[in-house]
């Protein structure tokens, strides 16, 4: 008995931490399609299911999931309008475009939204040096409406979140 208890309690201490890493397949198809056009090799990020689940408990649920997937020896830098291109049409018509930034050395910043409801979904593609970061990061949309409406003070604050937004 003692032991089905432990199994139980393990199982439950891991729900969220399981919940965090199996969602995301947009992030998961884009991670393909950029495998599948580019000669590059992806790494995940190590126990990233863990660090989602901290950083979920951290933020009192500002952060609500987390993925990262870096490509790295790229060997031929990939072209900023295809990159664009390519992420665009694999995250579909749910996500809108948010930043575009495109460097004359062939470094890109690509910033994707998809809004829902009470959160809001990035999706980051950063290409540097040879090296491509994929983030996928779900956050809590009052939390990001009042980072808006004050970036400074709300990096200042301590409490995570724990003032109201006003609707």
């Amino acid at each position: 008995m003692r032991a089905a208890a432990r199994l139980l309690a393990a199982l439950l201490a891991l729900a969220p931490v399981a919940g965090c890493a199996s969602s995301g397949h947009d992030f998961d198809a884009v991670v393909s399609a950029v495998q599948a056009r580019y000669p590059a090799h992806v790494q995940r990020v190590p126990l990233m299911g863990l660090v989602s689940f901290c950083a979920r408990v951290v933020t009192g649920d500002g952060v609500k999931g987390m993925r990262i997937a870096e490509f790295e020896n790229f060997r031929k830098a990939p072209d900023p309008e295809q990159l664009e291109h390519l992420v665009s049409e694999t995250l579909g018509s749910g996500w809108q475009r948010f930043v575009t930034e495109r460097q004359h050395n062939g470094e890109a910043s690509l910033i994707f939204t998809q809004p829902d409801g009470r959160a809001m979904r990035l999706m980051i593609a950063d290409y540097d040096n040879g090296e491509l970061d994929l983030v996928r990061i779900e956050v809590d949309g009052k939390r990001m409406q009042r980072w808006l409406q004050n970036p400074q003070g709300s990096a200042r604050d301590r409490d995570y979140g724990k003032h109201a937004v006003a609707d």
